[in-house]
């Protein structure tokens, strides 16, 4: 169709708004676009042969066409010029905050225009938006600074308490025969201060800065002083599971980094589950990392909640950034600021629907990690027969060897997450429920590159799905404890560990395991 337009050089009018960068657009007195810009154009996001003659009603919904309409309808009646704040959304439900200069021009022949030049908002209204809810949460931040502080000269209050009924119930005590029958409730009396004081002494951890006296302290024995607290800020439908490793794991650093960190993750967690779940904490050494050198200890919160994408993941440690209505944002990067100061380490795990794991690594202390560099023979042995667990681990253990045993693989699995490169041999079935011997090794490998793998199994060798070169570790049931002990004499181990193998899946034939 031939579309009318307002008298004059409409080539050169068409340059002149062309170079304009804002949008630029000339309405008829129906409201159509008869005159527009490359700005506009883009707008839109339609070619231009799209827009020229048509209307509001034909790009935008009805809703929001009808204002646009009665806007225009406006300027239209009394010739007077507005401007109009406006949202507008794309096909991808982008919503483009827009403020509209609207202004009417007669033609020489008295045809009637509008003319509108847009100014996108959108980046300055969500720049005043972002730094309102920066000036919130930095408010925020202040009162929770203010209340860490006046939690601490409670405590401090409440402690020069305790003391008091700590040394009378002390004195009590002492004058008090052995035999007399209020004894008891004075002991009740000596616990339950005890109690008071390790409250307290959470108490002032929350309004004490990072970055105290470091000193040799067990992550293990901090986990387990702060479980009832834990468990009291954690929602009553949120579980807390607690996972430690059994090697000693000393670290030198101010302990009451430790709480402060594992607070923030343990709560953070808890707020990523609205409909209830599971917070896992877990403690293991695992091998050498950082800048020091030394083995590592690596403390872990892992949560089955909402998970976070991608573009979150980039941000979750900035400063004042946080995804909730409430949030200070403070707390997540005062975690990563206060374990970089301790010569460790940060990394998260996550993804949309599948939860997040915060990973913190600190360097064993230097007595610790001395021990932890004297030669030890370490076993995993996976069996889902809890009999040949025992007799591989009696056996294994007359022989000096620490063992872990498993008996599915799951539990392998979560075995050689927990001790990561400190297996040296792994004892395996081959034919285990859910996955094969073979495929579990490769997992379990990844995590423990130098262990030795051996397999063993009810069935002959050849009905296995092994390869030639596994003949060597391949130990036959029934076995006695010299076949054992003989076999892992010479089970071979390569310089960058096992690459168990398997060979091509023959098809699958209905054979019972042998126990």
């Amino acid at each position: 169709m031939k579309v009318p337009v307002p008298s004059g050089e409409s080539d050169l009018l068409q340059c002149i708004i062309d170079a304009v960068s804002d949008p630029v657009f000339v309405k008829d007195r129906d409201h159509r676009w008869v005159l527009f810009n490359e700005a506009f154009v883009s707008l839109l996001g339609c070619p231009r042969e799209q827009i020229a003659g048509k209307s509001d009603h034909d790009f935008f919904p009805k809703t929001q066409a009808d204002i646009f309409r009665r806007q225009n309808e406006f300027v239209f009646e009394t010739g007077q010029a507005n401007s109009n704040e406006e949202l507008l959304s794309d096909s991808q439900g982008k919503t483009s905050v827009l403020l509209t200069r609207k202004a009417l021009w007669t033609s020489p022949e008295g045809n009637k225009y509008l003319i509108g030049v847009i100014r996108d908002m959108t980046a300055i209204v969500g720049a005043a938006d972002e730094a309102k809810r920066s000036m919130d949460r930095l408010h925020r931040a202040q009162k929770l600074e203010t209340m860490g502080h006046l939690a601490a000269a409670m405590a401090h209050d409440f402690n020069n308490l305790l003391a008091a009924i700590r040394g009378c119930a002390g004195l009590l005590m002492e004058s008090l025969p052995s035999t007399h029958p209020h004894r008891v409730e004075v002991e009740e009396i000596g616990h339950a201060v005890e109690r008071a004081s390790a409250l307290t002494a959470q108490l002032l951890a929350c309004g004490r800065r990072p970055g105290g006296m470091p000193r040799s302290v067990q992550p293990a024995a901090i986990i387990e002083g702060m479980l009832e607290m834990l468990r009291r800020l954690l929602p009553s439908d949120v579980q807390l599971e607690v996972i430690l490793s059994g090697n000693p794991s000393a670290i030198r650093v101010d302990p009451g980094l430790v709480e402060q960190v594992l607070l923030n993750l343990v709560v953070n967690a808890g707020e990523a589950l609205p409909a209830g779940g599971r917070v896992t904490i877990s403690l293991s050494t695992v091998g050498v990392g950082g800048s020091t050198g030394r083995p590592r200890v690596r403390l872990s919160v892992r949560d089955d909640g909402v998970g976070m994408t991608e573009a979150v993941r980039r941000r979750i440690f900035e400063p004042f950034y946080t995804t909730k209505e409430d949030g200070s944002g403070l707390g997540l990067s005062t975690v990563a600021e206060t374990v970089r100061r301790s010569d460790g380490e940060i990394k998260i795990e996550s993804a949309p629907g599948k939860g997040s794991a915060f990973h913190v690594y600190w360097p064993l202390s230097e007595e610790t990690a001395s021990l932890s560099h004297k030669p030890s023979r370490r076993v995993l042995v996976v069996d889902d027969d809890e009999a040949v667990r025992r007799f591989a681990a009696r056996c294994l253990e007359r022989e000096g060897y620490e063992v872990a045993s498993a008996g599915n693989t799951a539990e392998a699995l979560r075995l050689s997450d927990a001790n990561e490169g400190l297996f040296t041999h792994i004892l395996i079935d081959v034919v285990m429920p859910g996955m094969r011997g073979s495929e579990l090794a490769e997992r379990l490998c990844v995590r423990q590159p130098r262990a030795r793998v051996l397999f063993m199994s009810g069935q002959n060798y050849e009905e296995t799905p092994l390869t030639v070169d596994t003949k060597s570790r391949f130990l036959s049931k029934p076995f006695s404890a010299s076949d054992l002990i003989k076999c892992f004499n010479v089970v071979p181990r390569g310089e960058d560990g096992p690459s168990p193998r398997v060979r091509r899946q023959r098809p699958a034939r209905s054979r019972r395991k042998a126990s």
